[in-house]
């Protein structure tokens, strides 16, 4: 095919997919306080929750022809099934599998699951509804001990070959390594006696992966408080100090790979070459997501002050203009506090579609979780001015 050809055909292709903003599974909503305005899933699955993915993750490709999510309640209940939107079908459906944490392969529409079997794959574009096994668990993996689970938040290598396992067994030993895709060979960096889990392996290296100390409960050693840690083969790992109020939460890569920002009150960044760190957004935030060109960063916020379901905040911060605000002031409480949800309903806010949209989850007093697809170009235009 000539090249025009291949132009012709792409935008082809293009025009079929369709948006949050026409589709019909999705409907408009303008937050009241501040007049921006949003797409809301709510009803792909009348009677369920929508949620979006955990914010390390990206919940849409890059094309936005396919949005990930999770369903639950109603005869689920507190378990969490994964679901599909297809905005070339415009239609939502089901797969095979419970609402593990998966990776989306953003440009090839590829998701991966890992489970006790194995690690899984659906080709989104070719066979949806078809759960492929890519590896299967090797033997020396099971053989560790009582595993708790082999991968909290499943991030591959640049090439897609290999899968960062954060490996926990029995109570508080972890076991860190990468598992090739093709062959089943795990190559073992390390391991812990402390609750070492959120391992993110590098965007661009493959020796290098961003893991957290969860469960410290405030806790510090020394006098720091020891949650960032970054893990190479061989044993290799070391602490990195929360700099700036000595206290972190959620931590996560830049796109480009030259550092991590990681939440304490507002959120933060670490430069991997000089080690420097300094402060992206002054807001307060406990989970955060910064555009590919760093310009951006969307984060939540609790209002609420119980462990899960209170109400929350959902903030967009210009770091070129250092202008910023909450788009969702106050979403309402999901639950109680005398009975904390088990779905972990935080907004999550993340950037998908190429920074075209930020997606978290919401409660809007509906008493079902619902996904936000929010359009980001009003958000730069409310704060360049």
């Amino acid at each position: 095919m000539s090249v025009s050809g291949i132009v012709a055909a792409c935008a082809v292709n293009a025009a079929e997919i369709i948006s949050p903003e026409n589709s019909k599974g999705f409907r408009k909503y303008v937050e009241p306080a501040t007049k921006v305005v949003s797409y809301i899933l709510d009803e792909a699955f009348p009677g369920y929750n929508h949620q979006s993915l955990y914010f390390t993750q990206k919940s849409m490709t890059d094309d936005g022809r396919f949005l990930v999510f999770n369903i639950s309640g109603n005869k689920l209940k507190n378990h969490k099934h994964l679901a599909v939107y297809d905005f070339k079908l415009d239609k939502a459906f089901r797969i095979s599998t419970t609402g593990k944490i998966p990776y989306l392969d953003t440009v090839n529409s590829k998701l991966y699951y890992i489970n006790p079997n194995g690690v899984y794959c659906h080709d989104l574009v070719k066979a949806p509804k078809r759960a492929e096994l890519i590896t299967p668990m090797p033997k020396e993996l099971k053989q560790l001990g009582k595993v708790r689970w082999y991968c909290t938040h499943p991030t591959l290598t640049r090439d897609r070959k290999k899968m960062f396992l954060d490996i926990r067994v029995d109570t508080k030993r972890c076991v860190q390594g990468l598992l090739e895709l093709e062959t089943g060979k795990f190559e073992k960096w390390g391991e812990t006696d402390f609750y070492t889990n959120h391992g993110q392996i590098h965007p661009f290296r493959d020796d290098l992966a961003l893991c957290a100390w969860e469960a410290l409960a405030g806790k510090k050693i020394n006098g720091i408080y020891p949650r960032m840690w970054l893990f190479q083969p061989g044993g290799k790992k070391r602490m990195i100090a929360p700099e700036i109020n000595n206290y972190a939460t959620h931590e996560c890569w830049s796109e480009d790979g030259k550092g991590f920002y990681y939440c304490s009150k507002g959120v933060q960044y670490h430069d991997l070459d000089s080690g420097r760190q300094r402060t992206l957004v002054p807001m307060m935030a406990a989970h955060a997501s910064i555009s590919a060109d760093n310009n951006f960063a969307a984060f939540d916020y609790s209002v609420g002050k119980w462990y899960r379901g209170c109400a929350w905040s959902v903030g967009f911060y210009n770091i070129k203009t250092g202008k910023g605000f909450y788009f969702y002031p106050e979403l309402a409480a999901y639950n109680t506090e005398e009975e904390p949800s088990r779905l972990h309903p935080d907004p999550h806010p993340q950037f998908v579609c190429r920074d075209k949209y930020i997606v978290s989850t919401v409660h809007l007093g509906s008493g079902r979780m619902s996904l936000s697809v929010t359009p980001v170009d009003q958000l730069i235009e409310r704060t360049s001015k």
